[in-house]
C-alpha cells in the first residue's frame, strides 16, 4: 500500500470533505491541498490526487479515469481504493463502492478517515449499528486529528436511527473533543430549541456564531430562538439577514 505522507494528505482532505453527508468537514486549505500534485509520489499516488482533484471538481468520469489507473500501477494502494470507493458510491454504484471500501480496509484496516467514510455510507443505507461501529473505531483511533468528525457523524446516524439519548451523548462528547466545532455547536443549538430550552439554545447559538457560517439554516435556527425569548428586534433583523443574503433558500419561506 501507498504510505506517501502527501498523497494521502490529498485524498483525505478531498475525499472525506466530498463523501461527507451527515456532517461536513474538511476546509477551504484542505481542497487546495487536495487540487496539488506531488512531483515526488509514485506513479499511483499521482494518480490518486488527480482523481482526488477531479472529484472535488464534480468531473467523475476522469476522477473514476484516474483511480483506476493509479490501481493498474499499484493494487495494494489503499488510497487508490478509497478513491474508487468514494467515487463509485457517488455514480450509485453500491457494489462497486462496498467492494473498493473492503479492500482499502483490509490493506489500511485502522485508517480512520476510511473507517469514518465508510461509516457514513452504511447510515445512508440504513445500516446504522454497523455504521456506528465504524464511527466509534475511528473516534477511537489516537491518531486521528479530528474524532469530533466521527462522532458528530454517530451522533447524526443515531438521531436517524431514532435513538436521540445516545446521538446527544455523541454530540457532547465531539464538543468535549473540540468544543468550537460548529456542526455539533449548530446540533445543540437545535437540540435544545426543539426541547423548549431558548437560553441554552441562544448560549450554543451564541458559540456557533464565532466559529461558524451565517448559512440558512442557522439564520432561520437564529430567527426562531430570538423570537421564542422575546427579542423581536434581533428576530427581525435575522429574518431581514436570511431574505438578504438568500432570497431562494428554501427557509425564507419558514419565516
Amino acid at each position: 500500500m501507498s504510505t506517501h505522507p502527501a498523497a494521502r494528505r490529498a485524498v483525505i482532505a478531498a475525499l472525506v470533505a466530498g463523501a461527507m453527508v451527515l456532517a461536513g468537514c474538511g476546509g477551504a486549505q484542505a481542497k487546495r491541498e487536495a487540487a496539488g500534485l506531488d512531483p515526488e509520489g509514485s506513479p499511483a499516488d499521482i494518480y490518486v490526487n488527480m482523481a482526488a482533484a477531479y472529484y472535488q471538481r464534480g468531473q467523475l468520469d476522469s476522477a473514476l479515469d484516474r483511480g483506476l489507473r493509479a490501481l493498474e500501477e499499484d493494487k495494494r494502494n489503499a488510497d487508490a481504493h478509497y478513491v474508487l470507493a468514494i467515487v463509485y458510491q457517488r455514480l450509485g454504484k453500491r457494489v462497486e463502492a462496498e467492494r473498493h471500501f473492503e479492500e482499502a480496509l483490509r490493506l489500511d484496516p485502522d485508517n480512520p478517515e476510511y473507517l469514518n467514510a465508510r461509516g457514513t455510507i452504511l447510515c445512508t443505507q440504513g445500516r446504522y449499528d454497523a455504521a456506528i461501529e465504524q464511527f466509534d473505531a475511528a473516534a477511537a483511533n489516537r491518531l486521528y486529528a479530528t474524532p469530533e468528525v466521527a462522532l458528530m457523524n454517530a451522533s447524526d446516524c443515531s438521531r436517524r436511527a431514532g435513538r436521540g439519548t445516545e446521538a446527544e451523548r455523541y454530540l457532547r462528547e465531539a464538543l468535549s473533543r473540540n468544543a468550537n466545532y460548529p456542526p455539533a455547536l449548530l446540533a445543540m443549538a437545535r437540540l435544545n430549541f426543539d426541547r423548549g430550552d431558548y437560553p441554552s439554545a441562544r448560549q450554543y447559538m451564541g458559540r456557533y456564531g464565532r466559529v461558524g457560517r451565517a448559512s440558512p439554516d442557522a439564520l432561520l435556527l437564529a430567527h426562531r430562538i430570538e423570537a421564542k425569548l422575546g427579542n423581536a428586534a434581533a428576530a427581525k433583523a435575522l429574518g431581514d439577514a436570511l431574505r438578504r443574503q438568500y432570497p431562494d433558500a428554501p427557509e425564507v419561506m419558514e419565516l
